[in-house]
């Protein structure tokens, strides 16, 4: 077969195969039937009918290699490279017929036209099926000649006239409708410069605008008022797209017009509020510029996800007294001072625009202003933690979803309070036991360290620069881990120099595996040694009880007194068992006399009893921190001297 051209030509034949390759049996039958398809039956073929095909076949290529040959011998084509050029040669010939075609169905539309003059039938049965498809009257085609009829000056002016007056008709409606493009354009630049300066207006003012969908051409902007690290809860609630309304003016989107929410805390003392805390009322917010009821919009998406966070909280810490009732989440606040009332947190979300039921008593309202305060500190520091976790790299992929805990909000708040609380309940024990010592002669200082970091706050702050977070981030992380306070308690026995201390550590954390307080008491090396213990084991014992606590120190107040005290003042110092009894022999008429002096701290009270055997007696003195009474010192000696 020839190409579409005299310089490609094509001969369907079948690829040859190399002389060194063997066929298969498969190969060898497809080749059979091939054979038995193109020639019919072998009992038609005849030798002398394949020397002429074979002759002609040769004859045929060395045309065509004398055609393509020019002075170099062209390198064989491989299997690929022929069948390229056949698809090529196929294209050409599709081309070439559907140009064919089109021409033919022109030819044959021109002489339906020119046959419509005689009959305008004749149309339907030759025109091309393309333009019949068109649905186009019959009456729309024919070929006919007119003939010029001669005008005469009157029909002339007519026409002239006409055609004048068709004219201005023409330019007039072409006025007016320019006139009205302009008035119409005048009111859009109107409509498009308030609608941008109010845009400008919002950008000034800090807010990121963008497209409301980036793959729409004309898609309205939107501004983007939530915060970037906002729960997946409320992320749909962080763009309000801003359109343009009838005269110029933007479209409040139904999210920056609903009324404005925020946190309310109360403080409620025997089912009394003492307390409460507000941000300044909305009258009419709808009345305000399009910042600020961005501004507002954004406000109430923040107090809005501090209450759904601490809402979900809650389901944590239902074992610590936390609880969620009628949309008011109650949190246990601890006993300040002396004061023997039941006091609960009350914590709810409320309308900023209705006016807050006022108390009479408002004794309590900066505790609840500031626990509003911590719950928005703690969830802006959560959202920058939120950053940063999301900048760093990604852990390992696993099948196995990670579960995001909601942020410690209420749990830092309830371990500050509990903190707080554990070290006071110990200040108090403490001041009670000095002031007794202190009405006893024993003058013993103290140290209290209510939270460690606390102490180091501004190395904290000056460091925070030279590392991975800001100063106010490195501050706030310091909450959101175990509390830790120190107490260091100076022996009644110590000297001037010595540095003999009781260290009582305080650890609080709602986590694992305290979920509470825990105190660490460290003795020295002096009354480690009264308790036998080897210099190598520790000295710490740790108490997760109060009561236990202050029981430990009782006793180790009291086996200071009377080992170590006794041996500094008395050189006849026998012993101590580990009752906190003390033993002393005195020579009396040439023969010892013992006695023994007992010391007990119990509840801020010093008791101190007094045994001798000869005479036998028996005395016992209390110090209870009024004052007045002889020291500890002076009494013991006393004793000791006397017949």
């Amino acid at each position: 077969m020839a190409g579409t051209d005299s310089t490609t030509q094509v001969a369907l034949t079948a690829w040859p195969v190399p002389e060194n390759e063997d066929l298969s049996p498969a190969e060898i039958a497809q080749q059979l039937y091939l054979l038995g398809v193109q020639r019919g039956n072998f009992r038609n073929i005849t030798e002398d009918a394949l020397q002429n095909e074979i002759e002609t076949h040769v004859l045929i290529q060395e045309d065509a290699q004398g055609q393509h040959e020019e002075g170099h011998d062209k390198k064989p084509q491989n299997k690929k490279e022929r069948l390229k050029e056949i698809d090529e040669i196929k294209q050409k010939m599709s081309m070439e017929l559907t140009n064919a075609l089109f021409y033919a169905r022109a030819g044959l539309d021109l002489i339906a036209l020119a046959l419509s003059k005689g009959n305008p039938r004749v149309t339907d049965q030759f025109l091309s099926p393309p333009i019949k498809q068109l649905n186009v009257p019959r009456e729309a085609f024919g070929l006919a000649s007119a003939r010029e009829e001669e005008v005469g000056p009157t029909e002339e002016r007519k026409r002239e006239i006409l055609a004048k007056g068709t004219r201005m008709k023409a330019l007039e409606s072409s006025a007016n409708n320019i006139l009205k493009a302009a008035m119409q354009l005048e009111t859009e630049v109107r409509k498009e410069t308030k609608y941008w300066d109010q845009v400008l207006s919002i950008s000034e003012k800090g807010w990121a605008l963008r497209r409301l969908r980036r793959d729409v051409k004309h898609s309205p902007l939107a501004v983007r008022y939530g915060y970037t690290e906002v729960s997946d809860h409320f992320r749909h609630r962080e763009i309000a797209p801003l359109r343009m309304g009838e005269d110029g003016s933007i479209m409040l989107d139904p999210a920056l017009t609903q009324r404005p929410k925020t946190i309310r805390v109360r403080i409620s003392e025997d089912g009394n509020i003492t307390g409460a805390s507000s941000l300044p009322r909305l009258d009419e917010a709808l009345d305000q510029p399009i910042e600020k009821l961005i501004q507002l919009a954004r406000d109430s998406l923040f107090e809005e996800e501090i209450y759904y966070e601490i809402s979900m909280e809650t389901r944590q810490l239902l074992s610590h007294g936390v609880e969620l009732r009628n949309s008011i989440v109650h949190l246990p606040a601890p006993k300040f001072g002396n004061r023997s009332v039941s006091r609960t947190i009350l914590i709810d979300c409320v309308d900023r625009v209705e006016q807050l039921s006022q108390s009479s008593n408002n004794s309590q309202d900066s505790l609840a202003r500031n626990v509003a305060e911590a719950l928005r500190i703690l969830l802006s520091h959560e959202h920058r933690m939120r950053l940063h976790r999301r900048s760093r790299i990604p852990p390992p992929l696993s099948q196995r979803k990670q579960q995001t805990p909601p942020p410690p909000l209420l749990r830092t708040i309830l371990s500050c309070f509990q903190h707080l609380s554990a070290v006071d309940a110990l200040k108090g024990y403490l001041g009670r036991t000095l002031r007794t010592l202190s009405s006893a002669g024993l003058e013993v200082p103290i140290q209290i360290t209510y939270e460690a970091t606390w102490a180091i706050l501004s190395k904290v702050v000056t460091e925070a620069s030279r590392k991975e977070f800001s100063a106010m981030d490195r501050l706030l992380d310091g909450f959101t881990r175990p509390f830790d306070s120190i107490v260091a308690l100076m022996l009644p026995s110590s000297e001037i120099g010595q540095h003999e201390k009781l260290t009582i550590a305080t650890r609080t954390s709602l986590g694992h595996p305290i979920y509470g307080s825990e105190y660490k008491v460290t003795i020295p090396s002096s009354v480690a040694s009264i308790l036998l213990l080897p210099q190598e084991s520790k000295r710490e014992f740790k108490f997760s009880n109060f009561t236990e606590l202050i029981a430990y120190i009782d006793w180790i107040l009291s086996l200071d007194l009377s080992h170590n005290f006794m041996s500094r003042i008395t050189p006849r110092f026998v012993g101590v068992d580990q009752e906190s009894r003390c033993t002393v022999l005195i020579m009396k008429r040439k023969k010892q006399v013992r006695k023994e002096m007992i010391a007990q701290f119990s509840d801020g009270s010093l008791q101190v009893t007094l045994i001798s055997d000869d005479p036998p007696a028996q005395a016992e003195y209390v110090w209870d921190g009024t004052g007045g009474q002889e020291s500890f010192k002076a009494r013991v000696m006393a004793f000791l001297k006397a017949n």
